[in-house]
């Protein structure tokens, strides 16, 4: 129910929103960078949160390891205003939202400020929703 009522209101948020309110999604797919149709965007938001609201496990964020994830292929979501999820039986705020795939060792990286938080072990049933985003990647220009 409350994934439900986050899309609801991510939909009413991001049509009331100007352009350049709008969240910013971009990232690297089989080692070309790609980007999204504003359209897809919402959704994409809302598949991503739902995936990282179902991760099992925080850990300490690594700056090793998060370099070598962005130089891989990743998903990349920006936020001009923080937004709130609950992870870990925690409300969480963050700006900025990394994904490294693929999906079936992903990890997640959430910033807020010049803080960096790590989540991994998500519920991989609440992936299709994301993969089939995915899909609706374009080449970066």
């Amino acid at each position: 129910m409350r994934t439900v009522l986050f899309v609801v209101l991510l939909f009413a948020t991001a049509a009331a929103c100007r352009a350049e309110d709008a969240p910013k999604a971009t990232g690297v797919l089989e080692g070309k960078k790609v980007k999204f149709p504003d359209k897809g965007i919402a959704g994409g938001v809302a598949a991503a949160v739902g995936l990282l609201e179902s991760c099992h496990s925080e850990s300490l964020f690594d700056a090793d390891e998060f370099k070598q994830a962005e130089q891989g292929d990743y998903i990349r979501l920006m936020f001009a205003k923080p937004i709130i999820a609950r992870v870990v039986n925690e409300d969480v705020e963050f700006s900025e939202l990394v994904f490294r795939l693929p999906t079936n060792t992903g990890v997640f990286w959430v910033r807020c400020g010049d803080k960096w938080k790590r989540y991994s072990k998500y519920e991989f049933q609440k992936e299709e929703p994301f993969r089939a985003w995915l899909r609706e990647a374009e080449p970066a220009e």
